[in-house]
C-alpha cells in the first residue's frame, strides 16, 4: 500500500504538511470549547456573576467554532487537491504503461481487469487519500488530547468511558472479521462484471446472429447477482455500526450524568458546583474520544479495499 505513495510529488507532500498544521489547529479549537462551556456553567451557577463575563466566554466559544470551521475547510481543500492530482497522475502512468504492453501482457491481466484497474481501483485510492488526510491524522490526535484533558476528573466517569470504547473496539473487530474478506473480493467481482459487459458489447453482432441474447443475459445476471450480494452483505454489516454508535454515545452521556447526579448529591455544598462543571466538561470530552474512534473505524473500513486496489495498480 505504501509503495504507491512514491508517486506523490514534493508539492503534494508540502500540502499534506500544511493540512497537518490545520488539523492540529482544528483539534485544539474543538477541545477549547468544553473549557469555555465549563466557565459559563460556573458563572451561571455562581450568584453575582456579571452577564458581560458570560457573553465574553460565549464570544470565545463562537470564535473557536468559526476557527475550527475555517480549519476544516482548509483541510478539505488540501485533501481534495492532493487526491485529485494524485489520481490523475496514476491514471496517466497506468494508461501509458498499458500502451507499451504486448498482446500477451494484455491477455495476462485481461482487458476487463485493466479497465477496472485504471478506473475503479484508482478511485478507491483517491477516496482513501481524501478520507485519510482528514481522519487518520485527526482521530488519534483528538483521542489522545481529549483523554489527557479528562484524566483525573473522575474515576467513575473514566471507567464508563473505557467500557464504551471497549464495546466499540469489539464491534469493529467483529466487522473486520466478517466483512473485510468481502471488501477484498469486491474488486475481483467488479473485474468480472466489466468482462461480461465488454464481451456482450464487442460481440453484439455474433450474439444476435446466433440468437444468444438469453445466454448473455444469464451470464450478466450471474455476475451482477454475485457483486450485488457481496455489496449487500457489506452494506448490511456496516449498517449495524451507526445504530450501535448512536446508542453508545447516548448511553455514555446518560451514564455520565447519572453517575454525576449521585456524586453531586453525596458531595458537600462547596464541591457541588465543581463536580457539576467537571461533569459537563467530561461529557463533552468523552464524546470527542468516541467520535475519534468512530473516525478511525471509517478509515479501517476503506483500507482493505484500497490496499487491494493499490496492489493491483502496482502489478501493472
Amino acid at each position: 500500500m505504501l509503495k504507491i505513495f512514491k508517486y506523490l510529488k514534493p508539492k503534494e507532500w508540502l500540502m499534506a504538511g500544511i493540512s497537518l498544521i490545520f488539523i492540529v489547529a482544528q483539534v485544539w479549537l474543538d477541545l477549547k470549547l468544553p473549557g469555555y462551556m465549563s466557565e459559563i456553567t460556573t458563572l451561571t451557577q455562581t450568584p453575582g456573576s456579571a452577564m458581560s463575563d458570560i457573553w465574553l466566554h460565549g464570544g470565545y466559544m463562537l470564535l473557536c467554532a468559526l476557527g475550527s470551521l475555517a480549519a476544516a475547510i482548509a483541510v478539505g481543500y488540501f485533501a481534495a487537491k492532493i487526491a485529485a492530482s494524485f489520481s490523475q497522475r496514476l491514471r496517466s502512468l497506468l494508461f501509458n504503461k498499458v500502451e507499451s504492453f504486448s498482446m500477451e501482457e494484455i491477455n495476462y491481466f485481461s482487458t476487463s481487469s485493466l479497465i477496472t484497474r485504471s478506473t475503479n481501483d484508482i478511485t478507491q485510492i483517491q477516496m482513501l487519500v481524501v478520507m485519510g488526510l482528514q481522519l487518520v491524522v485527526k482521530a488519534p490526535i483528538t483521542a489522545v488530547w481529549a483523554i489527557t484533558k479528562i484524566a483525573g476528573k473522575g474515576f467513575e466517569w473514566t471507567m464508563v468511558t473505557g467500557v464504551a470504547v471497549l464495546i466499540l473496539i469489539l464491534m469493529v473487530t467483529f466487522l473486520l472479521i466478517f466483512a473485510m474478506p468481502k471488501f477484498k473480493k469486491m474488486q475481483i467481482l467488479t473485474d468480472n462484471i466489466t468482462r461480461v459487459t465488454r464481451e456482450n458489447l464487442t460481440g453484439l453482432r455474433v450474439v444476435r446472429a446466433y440468437n444468444a441474447e438469453a445466454y448473455q443475459e444469464g451470464k450478466f445476471e450471474t455476475a451482477n447477482e454475485e457483486l450485488t450480494g457481496t455489496q449487500m452483505f457489506t452494506s448490511r454489516a456496516m449498517a449495524i455500526m451507526m445504530p450501535v454508535m448512536n446508542v453508545l454515545m447516548s448511553g455514555l452521556s446518560l451514564a455520565i450524568y447519572w453517575i454525576g447526579a449521585y456524586l453531586i448529591d453525596a458531595a458537600g455544598a462547596m464541591d457541588k458546583l465543581t463536580l457539576f462543571s467537571n461533569m459537563v466538561v467530561f461529557s463533552s470530552y468523552a464524546m470527542q474520544v468516541i467520535m475519534s474512534f468512530m473516525m478511525l473505524v471509517m478509515v479501517f473500513i476503506m483500507l482493505p479495499r484500497a490496499s487491494v486496489s493499490a496492489k493491483r495498480i502496482n502489478e501493472v
